[in-house]
């Protein structure tokens, strides 16, 4: 079952304007339920305008997409939220976490923002910051850990709520060598376990370690 589905997918920034410029031209792709995939590119080919309108972050000028069979266009805000909170986890490349508030605290989060009130909010978080093996931080302000750390108490709240897809912007760039190894392997463990995985990145290294590689240029498909 395809969890993402694109067709001829256009994004104008500063439509009607002198400079306005076609971040994606006719962008057409399918993502199935349980895949792992890496979209590649150079810095300005569209990887994170396509990020934002699969994350439904950001709106398409052209074109339709289906997130696990529904269409997204003529959604309200409010509707877009939602879907991003239960369907949808986001792991930013700079963490966008609180520093000031400890990992567990981050995790809460979206659990706080859900539309319907969820039981066992603490208890839930401990097992997101459990399956990223950083249970033992869960009281450590964000500030004080690595960015190692940083990154797994992200994919936590990323996952905590449980959903169908985990998209990633770039999740190994600001770490070390052996931390990435590390990060890749756990989105790995959690693709096994059935979560669809989407990796922005520009790092091949990483693009290998997905079951597909889709390459964008220009804004197109290449």
């Amino acid at each position: 079952m395809a969890m993402i589905e694109m067709k001829d997918i256009v994004k104008i920034y500063n439509k009607g304007d002198a400079n306005a410029f076609e971040a994606l031209r006719g962008v057409s792709l399918t993502i199935e339920s349980g895949e792992m995939v890496a979209i590649v590119g150079k810095s300005g080919a569209g990887k994170s305008t396509l990020l934002h309108i699969i994350a439904c972050i950001d709106s398409y000028d052209e074109g339709e997409y289906y997130l696990d069979r529904e269409l997204i266009r003529g959604r309200s805000d409010r509707e877009l939220a939602e879907i991003r909170n239960e369907k949808l986890g986001l792991v930013m490349q700079d963490y966008a976490l609180v520093d000031d508030f400890t990992a567990i605290e981050n995790v809460l989060l979206p659990l706080d923002f859900a539309r319907k009130r969820v039981k066992g909010r603490r208890k839930q978080a401990e097992e997101a910051l459990a399956a990223v093996s950083m249970e033992e931080f869960r009281d450590k302000p964000v500030k004080k850990l690595s960015g190692g750390q940083k990154q797994r108490v992200a994919i936590a709240r990323a996952i905590v709520n449980h959903p169908g897809m985990l998209l990633a912007d770039e999740p190994t760039g600001a770490l070390d060598s052996d931390t990435s190894a590390g990060i890749m392997k756990l989105l790995k463990d959690l693709n096994r376990k059935g979560m669809t995985i989407v990796i922005i990145t520009h790092d091949m290294e990483v693009a290998d370690l997905c079951s597909r590689k889709i390459e964008i240029g220009d804004g197109r498909l290449l």
